[in-house]
């Protein structure tokens, strides 16, 4: 029996089987930033400055979809993808509906750069605070991912809202079931309470 969520709804507050799940923006920026701020010396030393500099512009990427626009777009429903990352946030949209999907990690937009500054620093982008990134259901997901792209906002559609209550999970080694949100992965980098508290990562 999946547990329902509590959280305030977004939208037209619809998340029913047959609605795409749609991801607009490259996820793990907030944590790049981290990784920027908190890591500089070592990624100096591993990374060419043009390397940096790309890393950089990944993690300042700005999107600036309101509530408004996403309502524009045709959202039904969406969730910003802020601590824990994009699977926490498949995981409370859909625990809040008691609905199930299914979605793959393969299609989930992120920068190479973000996944490489990850991978030095034992990262999961998956679970990784995002920025300016959110998690969407649309009943038009192509058509939506279309006009986000017009607005030079990366986009793709990677998965679907089913019937049932599993959220299914496809990755690399392949199909499994999503599992219950981790502690975000920018506390490997930064330290929770002050983070919590209201510190930019800026501040450190």
């Amino acid at each position: 029996m999946m547990r329902k969520i509590d959280r305030e709804p977004n939208g037209r507050q619809s998340f029913t089987p047959g609605q795409d799940l749609v991801v607009a923006g490259a996820i793990g920026k907030t944590g790049a930033r981290a990784v920027l701020e908190k890591k500089e010396n070592r990624l100096n030393s591993r990374f060419h400055p043009a390397f940096i500099r790309r890393l950089e512009a990944a993690a300042d990427e700005k999107i600036c979809l309101t509530p408004e626009t996403l309502m524009e777009l045709g959202a039904a429903e969406w969730e910003y993808i802020e601590e824990g990352g994009v699977l926490a946030a498949l995981w409370r949209l859909s625990g809040a509906y008691e609905q199930g999907i299914s979605f793959s990690l393969l299609k989930i937009p992120v920068k190479q750069e973000i996944i490489e500054a990850c991978e030095l620093f034992d990262l999961n982008p998956y679970r990784l605070w995002s920025g300016e990134c959110v998690l969407i259901a649309a009943d038009h997901g192509q058509d939506m991912v279309s006009s986000l792209e017009e607005k030079g906002i990366r986009a793709a559609v990677i998965g679907k809202v089913e019937k049932g209550i599993a959220r299914k999970m496809t990755g690399v080694g392949g199909t499994g079931y999503l599992e219950r949100p981790q502690p975000d992965e920018i506390y490997k980098i930064i330290d929770e309470e002050d983070y919590h508290a209201g510190k930019n990562i800026g501040d450190y």
